[in-house]
């Protein structure tokens, strides 16, 4: 009787446990041997060659992303993950520390030629960063009697190109894979709602740098953002 019973739980668990797949990328690199682990139930998967995975989970389970070389990544499971191919982008762990390189030198340190060196430093600084020397002047320009060539313009703030309708529309038809039918299959926009989207796209104001090759992987994830946004706005009226 115990026996049956045991088995009826695994069947049970079975039914329940979905599976979710994805892909790990580093750079443009899809990663192999890298490991995902189910801390509820235990359960852990490894990317194959080409960087797929798979690995049972149900919904509000927590999928942890680790490894040595890169920064961990915590994924709780929702009803999004177990209907599309999970896109992971990894980041590697940067040694900020510099590099320090150390000589045996055999010059004595002469006192006199060290001072001169750091009065010369300290007057070429002052030249070009007179502003953090001196107080600013409510009477006037005292300073540009005192230290010449401190008339300087500052450079105005470059505007953030963003990307607009046409943009979207040149992109949708021309890839190969980003259009309106990728759009209804993994993110669920109607098919003749495609061209309103591109609307709602725009108004996100997203950066223009995301249309560059090497940033495909995140404008995908922001389109996917903005879909599911969109999604909630289409149901709720």
């Amino acid at each position: 009787m115990r026996i049956f019973i045991i088995l009826i739980l695994i069947c049970v668990q079975s039914l329940t446990a979905q599976e979710i797949r994805g892909i790990v990328y580093e750079s443009d690199e899809r990663v192999s041997d890298f490991e995902i682990v189910n801390m509820n139930s235990g359960i852990s998967s490894t990317t194959n060659q080409e960087g797929y995975f798979s690995i049972s989970s149900d919904l509000g389970d927590t999928l942890v992303f680790k490894s040595i070389q890169f920064e961990q990544q915590i994924l709780i499971v929702d009803e999004n993950h177990l209907q599309t191919t999970l896109v992971i982008e990894l980041k590697k762990i940067v040694n900020l520390l510099d590099e320090v390189n150390i000589s045996s030198s055999s010059e004595e340190f002469n006192v006199k030629t060290a001072n001169r060196e750091l009065k010369k430093t300290i007057q070429t600084d002052l030249e070009k960063n007179w502003f953090i020397y001196y107080p600013p002047n409510p009477k006037g320009n005292l300073l540009a009697s005192i230290i010449p060539g401190n008339k300087k313009s500052v450079p105005k703030k470059s505007e953030i190109r963003i990307i607009r309708l046409n943009d979207y529309v040149e992109l949708f038809a021309s890839d190969d894979t980003l259009n309106c039918e990728y759009l209804k299959n993994s993110f669920g926009i109607p098919e003749n709602g495609c061209n309103i989207f591109l609307d709602y796209l725009e108004s996100k104001s997203l950066n223009y740098e995301l249309l560059g090759p090497t940033r495909r992987l995140d404008l995908i994830q922001k389109i996917y953002e903005a879909s599911q946004e969109y999604i909630v706005i289409l149901e709720s009226k």
